[in-house]
Formats: structure tokens, sequence, C-alpha cells
């Protein structure tokens, strides 16, 4: 039987793309929710700046390093089970989250989580191709997921200030448990059960990749840990020196995660290091920004929360603005646009101080959010499209690996620089906008002015 007519036998389309998006929004309101949190965080299990920025890129680095591997297990044996599995690592770590009775237990679960995430995603778009063999209908339903995505991002620093201060901030973690619950029961009845293709994974190259990335996060969040352990910088080292040397041997086996050919096309790595730059300044502000309203503006979790909203939500409309944009002026002009519009932002929002009134803060906001969101349809479609249509789903998953790297690299960098002035933003957002020139300059460098590359 084929895949396609096993898809035929399934259920209702719309209760299985309900499912899955649910599946997909917490993944993502995970990415926010957690940030409004971490000042509550700090006080409940006594951690400092680093601690936090632990728990934050425990799960970031975990997921940018098995997100392709993700997708690897889901087309090996079949999209439903490995989304089944995320759902049940998802669940079980936020329990986990919710009860940690201190900081290194919260950052080991997780990482558990961070697991099922890497999971979920790859999974869940799987499983909307084969809930929808018609290209048409797919691309609707993409499109609900995307939004629903949007949808959750925009409500996790709302949701997460509301729960943090009328509840705890374990609450935050325990909304994911009744919905992780209900998508099991909804996924198992209304989705496509296909089975997977037996075919090799590189298990050296996703073994190099979690090394590099777990070394060099934990170097950047050492250095800036205050007293400096010289003896634990010098293990980082090692171990991300010995992550990119396993990559680099898998690679000339021919085990790597990527093609050499994709890895030698100039438009790909650079559209996945301006993915990469993205998320570091947006999520790296995002850290810095939700501890400063807090302890230096005296925002509780639900005002800070709701400061925020601004920035999460201008993204929809940025977004559907981004690609209607790149399709007329060709990606170049948008990429650069979106850049140069958040780095205006995050300069700006560097120049508040604790007598900046609301509205000043707000409009750097709206800047830094209208730039992350117009720029990213531009940014992917040029990333996937340079890859070729044999790649393509190789080149999505190493394209949201590298924002995924992004958002850790913001935080542990950002996070970095806070105590060097703790009443300023300056440093860090001077820092951020500073990475989004230069991506925007990045982009003039090699992208065509019109069309496709």
């Amino acid at each position: 039987m084929t895949r396609t007519l096993e898809v035929a036998r399934t259920g209702s389309g719309g209760l299985a793309l309900a499912a899955i998006s649910a599946g997909y929004f917490v993944v993502i309101l995970d990415a926010t929710i957690v940030n409004i949190a971490l000042d509550r965080m700090a006080v409940g299990l006594h951690t400092t700046v680093t601690g936090l920025e632990w728990v934050v890129d425990g799960y970031t680095v975990t997921v940018a390093a098995l997100l392709m591997l993700g997708g690897g297990l889901a087309d090996r044996f079949g999209a439903r089970r490995s989304f089944q599995a995320g759902l049940g690592f998802f669940a079980v770590a936020s329990v986990g989250c919710a009860v940690a009775p201190e900081v290194g237990v919260l950052v080991a679960a997780r990482v558990v989580q961070g697991i099922g995430a890497a999971l979920l995603i790859p999974a869940s778009l799987a499983l909307i191709r084969f809930t929808y063999p018609d290209a048409a209908a797919r691309a609707r339903a993409t499109g609900i997921w995307g939004a629903i995505g949007s949808t959750a991002a925009s409500c996790g620093p709302v949701l997460g200030g509301v729960l943090s201060e009328s509840l705890g901030w374990p609450a935050i973690f325990v909304i994911n448990v009744p919905v992780c619950a209900v998508t099991a029961v909804l996924i198992h009845r209304a989705a496509p059960s296909v089975p997977g293709v037996a075919q090799p994974i590189p298990v050296s190259g996703h073994v190099a990749a979690v090394v590099a990335m777990a070394g060099v996060t934990a170097f950047v969040i050492l250095a800036g840990a205050r007293p400096v352990r010289p003896e634990l910088l010098t293990v980082t080292v090692v171990v991300a020196s010995a992550g990119l040397l396993l990559g680099s041997v898998a690679a000339r086996a021919g085990k790597g995660l990527l093609p050499k050919g994709l890895r030698r096309e100039r438009v790909f790595t650079g559209g996945a290091m301006i993915g990469l730059a993205q998320n570091f300044g947006f999520y790296g502000e995002l850290f810095a920004v939700s501890l400063y309203l807090q302890r230096h503006l005296g925002y509780s979790p639900a005002l800070a929360g709701a400061a925020l909203l601004p920035e999460m939500a201008v993204g929809i409309l940025a977004s559907a603005l981004g690609g209607r944009h790149a399709a007329r002026r060709g990606p170049r002009a948008v990429i650069v646009t979106g850049l140069t519009v958040g780095a205006a932002g995050l300069i700006g929002l560097a120049c508040i101080s604790v007598r900046t009134p609301y509205p000043m803060v707000a409009i750097p906001l709206l800047l830094i959010g209208f730039g992350m969101a117009y720029t990213m349809p531009a940014a992917t479609n040029v990333t996937v499209s340079a890859a070729g249509p044999a790649n393509a789903g190789l080149a999505a998953a190493a394209f949201n690996a590298a924002r995924q790297l992004g958002s850790a690299l913001g935080v542990a960098v950002l996070g970095a620089l806070i105590p060097l002035a703790p009443d300023s933003l300056a440093i860090p957002l001077a820092i951020a906008a500073a990475v989004y020139l230069a991506a925007a300059a990045l982009a003039r460098s090699f992208l065509p002015s019109q069309g496709r590359p």
C-alpha cells in the first residue's frame, strides 16, 4: 500500500491539522513564555543571570543540535510515531521543569524538552505533507501552521507574565501538559499513519553538531560568569574543537549532515547566516529586555509581558508584508530593509533608561519585531530555493537549526554582557544591532536584486 493510499484512509484533515498545530504551538510558546518568568525563577531557585542563560539555552541548543536528526527520525520511523514521541518527551519534561527544586534540575529538564521539540517540529511538517496530498491544500495548511506559530510567539510573554505572577513560575510549564495530552489523543485518531522509510542516518555528523554547539554555547555563557573559571573555559574549548574536528572528518567521509555541494552553495550558507543573525538579535534582546523591565523599571511579570506585546504582535502583519514584497521586489531589498529596521529598533532600545516613558520603549520594540518578521519569509525562501528541489527539506531543517543556534548564542552573548553594566541595555543591544547591520551587509553582497537565486 502506498503512502498516498494510507493517507486517504485517515479521518478529518481539519482535525489532524488542529492537532499538528497544537503540538507546534507549545514548542513555539515555550521559546517566549519562559523569558518573562526568568526573574521569578532567579528568586525562587536562588540563581544568577548565568543560571538563567542555561535555563533558556539548555532548551534552545538541544533543539538546534537535534532538529535535523528529528527530521531523519520522522522519515525513518514515521512522522506520526515521531510526533507522538516528541509529545511524550515534551510533556514529561514539562512536569520535571515545574517541580525542579534547583536550577541544575531545571536545566536538565529543559534539555529533555528540547529533545521533544526537535522531534515535533519536523514531524509536524511531514504530517501536513501526508495529510494534504494536494499542493494547494497543503500550502493553505502550512500557512495556518505558520500563523499558529506566530500566535504562540505573540501569546508567550503575556501568558507567561500572567501565569508566573498569579500562580508562580512553575505554571508556565504545567500548562503544556494538558495541551500535550489532548494533542496526543487527536493525533492518534486523525493524523495519517505513514510507514517509515529505511535509510541511513549520519550518526557521526549529528554527534559532531551536538558537541560543537554545546561547547561553543557553554564557552560563551561561562566566559560571562563571575568569577571566571579558566579550567571550565578550557574544557569547553576542547569540547567545541572536538565537535568541529569530528564534523570535518564526517563531512570528508561523506557522513556529514549536508551534502558537499550544498555546503559550498554561497547563497545557501549566506541565507543560513542571516537566519542565525536574526535570531541572535531578537531572542538575545528578548532575554535582556525581559529582565531589565522587571529589575530596573519595576514592572510586574504580567505588565512586562504586556509591554512586550507590540514587538510580538506586529510580527503577524510584518511576515505577510515581507512575503508579498519579496515576491515583488526581490529578496535582497526585503532582507536588507528588515535587518536595518530591526537594527534601528535595537539602537533605540539601547538608549532607554529608568526615566524613559513607555511609549518611547514601545516604538523601538515595534521596529525590532517588524524587522525580524519582515525579513524571515524572504530569508527562508532564498535559503531553501538555493538548495534546489532535491535538498529542499534538508535545507529547511538546516536553516531552522541555524536560527535556533542564533537564539542560543544571542542569549549567551547578550546575557554575558549584562553584568558589565547591569543598569543599562546599551552594551548588549549595541552588539545585537551591529550583528543585524553586518547581516544586512552580507545580504547586499551575495543576493540578487530581483528574483530568486
